[in-house]
């Protein structure tokens, strides 16, 4: 199992990003798995490192990646309280002009992995996201 562990976040998305990719874990999956957790895991980087802390925070962020079947992979911080689940799905029918901003990279994350699961606890967010290899 491979923990990390990022301290501030903000504006170190693509080291965090990277540090996961090249785990021992998720770089030794096929390359279509490699590639659908990229894009999970930069979608949860990216809010995180966006969103989860004030501008005067410098915030946290832990990692925990697990391969066994499945990659498991579980992102802990202590910002702002917030279930992507809970997100509205975009309306995928209307054209790219109509659609609102936002939702549609968590639509995708949920449709790329196994399982997505979401809990806040002890000041925590705590987002796990699973798949099958």
């Amino acid at each position: 199992m491979s923990k990390l562990h990022f301290q501030p976040v903000k504006g170190q998305a693509r080291e965090i990003l990277g540090a996961i990719l090249k785990s021992p874990e998720v770089s030794s999956c096929s390359m279509t798995t490699a590639l659908a957790l990229r894009l999970a895991c930069e979608e949860i980087v990216m809010n995180v490192t966006t969103y989860a802390y004030l501008p005067d925070e410098g915030g946290w962020l832990d990692i925990e990646i697990e391969k066994t079947d499945r990659i498991t992979i579980r992102f802990e911080d202590g910002g702002v309280p917030f279930n992507p689940l809970e997100k509205e799905k975009p309306d995928t029918g209307l054209s790219w002009k109509k659609r609102s901003i936002g939702g549609l990279g968590i639509f995708i994350l949920r449709r790329k992995m196994d399982d997505v699961r979401y809990v806040y606890e002890n000041n925590r967010n705590i987002l796990t996201i699973e798949k099958a290899i």
